[in-house]
This record gives structure tokens, C-alpha cells and sequence, in this order.
């Protein structure tokens, strides 16, 4: 689960740190930042699996194509060495297997992973290069979770994800002769020497490295980035048949979900979400064609006419998709999801966004079979949406205008938990928007008429406020007095 992640020189994110809860959405115009947040999610998740360069090469440039490495990089008017830093909070498993399929623990599970690259040009025979200039894994004490995690959460939520059998970093970088050597320490703490890296030349960071149980939480922090996805879900994917060895999980751009639906056996539960969203649905199956060898999602309507996935819209397809993915305890612990919107009837965006908060881990009960710890992060530009969620789950994205270059803010509503979190540096207060604000992007000047910037007390604003309940708080209250004082 990921609960921070302070991001310096990725593409246009010169400088912001995010906070995430088990549901989270990023909202703002297009262009703003929303998608490179995903690409800098994406981003650590690939050098879990890629070396350094083929990681970064796998990032899309602002035209929506890859294979330019500096493309990660924040593009100054006056580019000096460009460097690229990540520092992310995040909770791994309990337990792990490694490459080799054998079975360990780590010694803590709320982590800090830092993360620094610079770009080296080319130079005579030499190609351009990402240079690793430090990498480090340290833990969070389970005395400060609550404070960190930040958002409401249970005890027995805390006491059932976090543990801490440790006091020394896992990872850790030291300068020696002008030069970086990473060092990768046993669990076991002082008793044994660690395995010294020097950061130049290095193709791979430490933690995509390690595959083996011999470093327990390291490997426990690789698992946990490899489980990030960003769902990009494509409606060819989406409509293919599974053959008999298709393996059984949902992939990233939604290819599987026949074979997955069949594993689950959980054909009732899907039937009944997608009724949500068509009133005619009648059941959701697997046909099995034992010829073929092919497995083909069918859904059946009230009136018996069965429907391959290939005569499915694409809006009913992505439902489903999500709709499996919820049914699978097994799936990404961190599901990004873009415009989670598109394909869907309007009026059909409060059962998808019901949907998705479902698949969220409920902070104010253990962790456990009944309620895994998967997080959802969707990013969206649409009103429609944002007038559905909670205030306290959305930060707001902008451009802003900066040392010659657009940057993007990420702010959080005013009076929700992001905005009582202190940032870096310390005593930093995090960015915020006040709601009238967020108001004016959700419903711009009806009538033309202008929307007051309002400040609300803390005690007038509920802890699960919905957007659509402050809109009508404020028309109800704010605006007859702005009547009144215009008379």
C-alpha cells in the first residue's frame, strides 16, 4: 500500500509530494500533471522488473509514445545535470516468496524507499546513460503509523499490516572518494558484512536486483512495487478468448478475464455488480469450448439471449473488468486506473465509482481474507466524478507557472486529512485549495453567476462529505447571503 510518495524532477512534477488512502483520486484539468503522477508509479514499478535504462525507456513521453529516456526528466529552459528523485512510504506483505518460490518474512513492514537517477549524455564512444546516484530502504517505527499513515485508520488495522523487528536501514548509500557505494544489509541487523555496490555503472537498482530470500524486506518492498498497475484497458484485450493455459489474472490492459472469472468462481457476485449498470443482465458465465481449447466470457440477458464478450460495449467491458478485479483478492495491491469515466452512460458513473471504493481495503477493520489490502487511485478531469466522492479523497492537480516551466501542484481540500500532514521540509504546511475553489472547476458559475471562495470551519465540514453535499450546503447557505449583501 502506498501512503506517500514525494516526487523531485519527474516531467512536470518539479517538486510535490502526494498522500494516499485506500481510495484516492487525482482531479484536474487535462495537461495538469494527473497522468505523469501514474507514469512516476509506473515508472517504479518497472525498474522492479527492467534495468534502469529499459525502465525509463518504457515511460511515455508527452505524446503518448516511449522510448526517449529523457523524457522522465522535468525540461528546464537552462538544463543543468537533470536528476530525477523518488521517496515513497509504503507497506509491504507480511510474507513473500521469492524467484525460487520459497517462503520468508520481512523484518519490518512500513517502509521508506529512496530513489535518485541522473542523466549521464552521451559522450565519445560512450552512450547516454541513467547514472543510480543513491538508493536507500529504511523503516517507519510502528510508533509513529498512525501519525504517518494520516488518514482514519483502526488499531487493529495498524496492528494487522505493520510490524517492526528492525533497527538499521536495509539500503543505504555512502560517499566514498567523491563516488556513491550503495550497500545492501542483511536483515540480521550489525551481525554480518553488507554487499557493497558502487552506484556507477550499476544497470539495475538494489531492490529490482534482489530476487532471493536471503534479504527478506527488500525483497518484500520488490513485491510490493510489482504489484502496482496501472490498468490501461483495451477493448481488443478485452474481448479475446482465453486458451486453457491462459494464465488466470486480469493483466493490465484487461486481457483474461475469462480465465480469471473461472478461477474465481464467482459468477453470482459479478452477475449482480453488472445488473448495476444494465437492468436486463441476467448472469454472467465462462463458456468452455473444450474443441477449441478456449475460454469466452458471455453475459446473458433476462431474455435468455446469450452475448460473447465480443458483442459487448466497451463501456460494459471495462465494468467487468473491474468487477473481477474486485472479486480477486490476489490482485494488484495498487490499482491506477485512468478516467474510469470513459465508456460509461453518465448516469451510470455513481455504480462504477461505487464499485471502485469497494475494492478498497477498509481502513477501520483488520486486514485480512474478507478484506485484503488493495488500494485504488483513479485520476479524472471530469465534474461528473468529482461531484460524487468524498472531499477528503480527492487532491486537486494544476499548472502553475514557475522559473519558466508549467509545474504541477497537487492540492489537497482544505479541512480533510491531507491538509493536517506536514510535508517536507519539516514544518512545511501541504498545499491546499479551499472548497469554493474545488466548487468552481465541479460547477462552473451556474447562470453565470460566480461561486464565493469558502472557508468552512472544521466543525461544519463531515468527515465523509461528498462534494455534491457541500455544493448544496453552499447554495442553500452562501448564496442568499451574497444576495443579501449585494442588495
Amino acid at each position: 500500500m502506498l501512503t506517500r510518495l514525494r516526487i523531485q524532477g519527474f516531467k512536470n512534477i518539479v517538486d510535490a509530494e502526494v498522500r494516499f488512502g485506500p481510495f484516492t483520486c487525482i482531479a484536474g484539468a487535462n495537461g495538469a500533471g494527473k497522468s505523469n503522477l501514474f507514469d512516476a508509479i509506473q515508472f517504479l514499478r518497472d525498474l522492479t522488473e527492467f534495468p534502469i535504462i529499459e525502465a525509463a525507456a518504457r515511460v511515455r513521453d508527452p505524446q503518448g509514445k516511449s522510448g526517449d529516456i529523457r523524457a522522465i526528466f522535468t525540461q528546464h529552459a537552462k538544463p543543468t545535470k537533470q536528476k530525477v528523485r523518488f521517496e515513497a512510504d509504503f507497506i509491504v506483505p507480511q510474507a513473500v516468496r521469492d524467484d525460487f518460490n520459497r517462503h520468508t518474512k520481512p523484518t519490518a513492514t512500513y517502509l521508506t524507499y529512496t530513489l535518485e537517477l541522473a542523466y549521464i549524455a552521451a559522450s565519445g564512444l560512450a552512450s547516454e546513460r541513467l547514472e543510480l546516484v543513491h538508493e536507500s530502504l529504511t523503516y517507519i517505527p510502528a510508533s509513529l503509523a498512525k501519525k504517518r499513515l494520516a488518514f482514519a485508520q483502526s488499531p487493529a488495522f495498524r496492528e494487522s499490516v505493520i510490524s517492526n523487528e528492525r533497527r538499521a536501514p536495509y539500503i543505504s548509500t555512502e560517499q566514498e572518494e567523491g563516488k556513491s557505494i550503495i550497500k545492501l544489509h542483511q536483515d540480521g541487523g550489525s551481525s554480518g558484512k553488507p554487499v557493497r555496490v558502487p552506484a556507477e555503472g550499476s544497470p539495475k537498482t538494489l531492490v529490482g536486483g534482489n530476487n532471493t530470500s536471503d534479504y527478506p524486506t527488500v525483497l518484500a518492498a520488490r513485491r510490493e512495487m510489482q504489484s502496482w498497475t496501472l490498468l490501461q484497458l483495451e477493448p481488443s484485450a478485452l474481448r479475446q478468448p482465453d486458451p486453457f493455459s491462459a494464465e488466470p489474472r486480469v493483466a493490465a490492459n484487461g486481457a483474461h478475464l475469462a480465465a480469471t472469472l473461472q478461477r474465481l468462481d464467482a459468477e453470482a457476485t459479478i452477475s449482480n455488480q453488472l445488473a448495476q449498470l444494465l437492468d436486463d443482465v441476467g448472469n454472467v458465465s465462462v463458456d468452455k469450448d473444450d474443441s477449441r481449447r478456449t475460454l469466452t466470457l458471455q453475459v446473458t440477458g433476462r431474455n435468455g439471449v446469450s452475448h460473447p464478450a465480443r458483442a459487448l460495449s466497451d463501456g460494459t467491458l471495462r465494468f467487468l473488468a473491474l468487477a473481477i478485479l474486485a472479486a480477486d483478492p490476489d490482485a494488484g495491491r495498487l490499482l491506477c486506473l485512468e478516467e474510469p469515466e470513459n465508456g460509461i452512460h453518465p448516469s451510470r458513473i455513481p455504480a462504477i465509482l461505487k464499485l471502485l471504493q469497494g475494492m478498497a481495503v477498509d481502513p477501520n477493520e483488520p486486514v485480512g481474507n474478507d478484506n485484503p489490502l488493495k488500494q485504488v487511485v483513479i485520476n479524472t478531469h471530469s465534474p461528473s466524478v468529482i461531484s460524487e466522492l468524498n472531499t477528503a479523497d480527492i487532491v486537486m492537480v494544476s499548472s502553475v507557472r514557475h522559473a519558466g516551466i508549467n509545474q504541477a501542484s497537487f492540492d489537497c481540500i482544505e479541512e480533510t486529512w491531507r491538509a493536517k500532514v506536514e510535508t517536507e521540509p519539516p514544518g512545511q504546511p501541504p498545499n491546499t485549495v479551499a472548497p469554493g475553489d474545488m466548487l468552481a472547476y465541479v460547477n462552473a458559475a451556474p447562470s453565470g453567476l460566480a461561486l464565493p471562495r469558502v472557508h468552512t470551519p472544521p466543525t461544519q465540514t463531515p468527515k465523509t462529505q461528498t462534494v455534491q453535499q457541500y455544493m448544496q450546503a453552499q447554495l442553500s447557505l452562501d448564496f442568499p447571503l451574497a444576495e443579501g449583501r449585494a442588495r
